[in-house]
């Protein structure tokens, strides 16, 4: 089947407008839809993801978003991937089209903990909120061997790459600058080991907290069974960078500093009668870095 979109410019775009042209199948806007993902509905892409082949997830340090900033940290928060295999050609907005392909999706999510999502359901909350979340997803992460020792803090990265990201983060959306534009250049501590050219990042709606997808994507459309985007999927380990900011409600002091957390998430928990990858898997921990910028705004204009 032929893929409505070929290029990841072309989708990066899409991205930078999500806040006022909604992509097909995906009103609204606040998920990041890569690759073939686009393809389907949101409704279509939910109910194949929600039985995946393949999980990870991990805690992240949050906060009381439900309390005015800087509120404190609570536990709770969830980074987690689901990963599927042969989602049929046939559930695409072409099903005429289908040739009896499949494709392999990956979605990532950001969950708080249920006291926060409970609050969030109360639109005056969403009205009166002082925070901001930023999250940015890369998605040209190495498919590290599982024999790479890990740190528990992205431990295939540099200490130097870590700090480095995190800067150029900050320095990309600083002040007033809204949570889009074009991706930062690639640190060169970092080397080969991500590649943020497709650096993706976006203003998060809080009400997406409850775990609406953070970032989807799918693979190239292949024969059922082809073991070869599997493998790929279940070996990606996903560098997503957490900001945690806040809007002029806020009335923030200048040079105030949201913290980002850096957190390398990969789905290796495979369910029972899900073929492991020939190479294996494994799970990558977080760190936590103070960035110093002065305000966010979100995708949906200033507060």
């Amino acid at each position: 089947m032929r893929s409505q979109f070929t290029t990841t410019s072309a989708l990066f775009v899409f991205d930078l407008l999500a806040g006022v042209t909604a992509l097909p199948g995906w009103p609204g806007g606040g998920t990041l839809v890569n690759g073939n993902a686009v393809q389907f509905d949101r409704e279509t892409w939910e109910r194949n993801l929600a039985q995946p082949n393949a999980t990870g997830t991990f805690s992240v340090i949050g906060y009381d978003i439900s309390q005015k900033w800087p509120s404190s940290q609570v536990d709770g928060w969830t980074l987690s991937v689901n990963v599927s295999s042969d989602v049929p050609d046939s559930q695409t907005l072409n099903p005429n089209n289908a040739t009896g392909k499949t494709f392999t999706g990956t979605s990532i999510f950001l969950k708080a903990p249920d006291s926060i999502q409970s609050a969030f359901t109360n639109q005056s909350a969403l009205d009166e909120t002082t925070w901001k979340i930023c999250v940015a997803v890369i998605p040209n992460a190495p498919q590290e061997d599982s024999s790479t020792k890990d740190n528990g803090t992205c431990g295939y990265l540099s200490s130097q790459c870590i700090t480095d990201l995190q800067q150029a983060y900050a320095k990309k959306f600083p002040g007033s600058e809204d949570c889009y534009g074009t991706p930062p250049s690639t640190p060169s501590s970092c080397g080969s080991s991500v590649n943020t050219a497709n650096f993706q990042v976006q203003q998060l709606p809080l009400n997406s907290v409850n775990g609406t997808e953070v970032y989807v994507t799918a693979s190239d459309s292949h024969d059922a069974g082809d073991q070869t985007a599997w493998n790929n999927a279940i070996k990606q380990a996903w560098p997503v960078l957490t900001l945690w900011g806040y809007n002029t409600r806020a009335k923030a002091p200048d040079g105030t500093l949201p913290q980002v957390q850096l957190s390398c998430i990969r789905a290796d928990n495979v369910a029972a009668g899900s073929e492991k990858p020939s190479s294996g898997s494994r799970y990558y921990g977080s760190a936590m870095f103070a960035i110093g910028v002065t305000s966010f705004v979100a995708l949906y204009g200033s507060f």
